[in-house]
């Protein structure tokens, strides 16, 4: 068995249709929560800048593909630029992206020849709470849980072929 450093890749867009930048993601905010410096994450070429610290915890990864759409929590640290960026958060179109990261461990800096993505969250801040020193928010995927866009199985030809035409 094999020992893994885990990591989250915290991404935060105050507007969805303002996502792109060019041919990159360009987040409002990013945060890691894994070393004290700023890391980039190398391994996804698709996102622009540096992920800075900040100290928070995630729960709510799935583990296999459309095996369950649950919300995410998120618990942040109560620093005064997140209580202020959750305030605007409530009322606006936000765009929430996780990146759940292994690699292996004992690194200094992000390894991108060692790390890989093992899941990645995207979803908008449903509800969010605060106290005096944690900011909590729930991230809802934003698709029906009951009629999930995701194929719960694979599709076979054996299914394909039981449509008639009229």
């Amino acid at each position: 068995m094999g020992y893994y450093d885990i990591m989250c890749f915290l991404e935060y867009y105050a507007d969805r249709t303002n996502v792109m930048a060019g041919a990159l993601r360009a987040p409002t905010r990013q945060w890691q929560n894994f070393y004290q410096v700023a890391q980039e994450l190398t391994i996804d070429t698709d996102v622009a800048g540096s992920y800075s610290y900040l100290a928070f915890d995630v729960s709510g990864f799935g583990s296999t593909d459309a095996g369950s759409v649950n919300d995410l929590s998120i618990v942040l640290a109560a620093v005064g630029d997140v209580v202020d960026l959750t305030d605007a958060a409530i009322n606006g179109d936000t765009l929430v992206i996780a990146s759940l990261v292994i690699q292996d461990p004992g690194q200094d800096s992000f390894d991108g020849s060692s790390a890989q993505i093992v899941s990645r969250y995207i979803g908008s801040i449903q509800s969010a709470s605060l106290n005096d020193t944690t900011v909590s928010w729930t991230v809802n995927p934003a698709i029906d849980k009951l009629k999930a866009q995701i194929p719960s199985r694979k599709v076979s030809s054996d299914l394909i072929g039981r449509f008639t035409s009229r």
